[in-house]
């Protein structure tokens, strides 16, 4: 599952990093991140993990 993540000032790749880890999903254990302009494009097998982290995003 991929799915993306919108990237502003205050919520930069630093802290969309840590907010993955707080759900238990790290680059490169079990997700792949790969980031663009404005927004970052997170893969993972863990799809309830995903969906929660981007809710919660």
């Amino acid at each position: 599952m991929t799915v993306t993540f919108p990237l502003t000032e205050k919520r930069d790749a630093e802290t969309l990093l840590k907010h993955l880890t707080s759900h238990n999903l790290s680059v490169p254990g079990n997700c792949v991140v790969s980031l663009k302009a404005h927004v970052a494009q997170v893969s993972s097998s863990h799809t309830t993990a995903l969906g929660t982290a981007r809710t919660a995003w």
